[in-house]
């Protein structure tokens, strides 16, 4: 198999940090946009409470 000589090898544990930063910013970016408390604020009134 050819290497592609354009990319740079980098180590196991470089990978893993690497992953566990992206990891760390999609679970953070995921609990903020999918908060309770802020799509219950979000959401219309049920019909029928106008009063």
């Amino acid at each position: 198999m050819k290497k592609n000589k354009c990319t740079e090898d980098i180590t196991r544990k470089q990978a893993i940090k690497k992953i566990g930063k992206y990891t760390a910013l999609t679970a953070l970016g995921t609990f903020l946009i999918l908060s309770p408390k802020k799509a219950q604020a979000a959401s219309p009134e049920p019909p029928g409470d106008g009063f």
